[in-house]
């Protein structure tokens, strides 16, 4: 099924996850640093995906300078319990 190919591809829940737990939006640097071992290539590769998607979206955040920040969709609300449950499981199981 796409939901195991999907959960499957290299920091995908890792990023989802990473933006899940900011009320706010991130910036790139930001989500590298919650997403140990990804490489910009990677995580630029990533996010371009989720936001095809649809579940994650690009926005700028005007100032100086101008910032890009990568948010949660509602899209991507549903997955907050399913990976809440997951991370208690892996905490007693693994």
């Amino acid at each position: 099924p796409k939901v195991y190919a999907f959960c499957a591809k290299k920091h995908n829940l890792a990023v989802l996850r990473a933006l899940l737990a900011t009320p706010r939006g991130m910036g790139f640097n930001a989500i590298m640093k919650a997403c140990p071992g990804i490489t910009p290539r990677m995580l630029s590769t990533r996010l371009k995906e989720l936001e095809k998607l649809k579940f994650i979206s690009k926005g700028m955040v005007f100032g100086t300078p101008p910032k890009i920040e990568y948010r949660e969709t509602a899209k991507t609300e549903g997955l907050k319990k399913i990976l809440s449950e997951l991370e208690e499981w892996g905490k007693k199981e693994l």
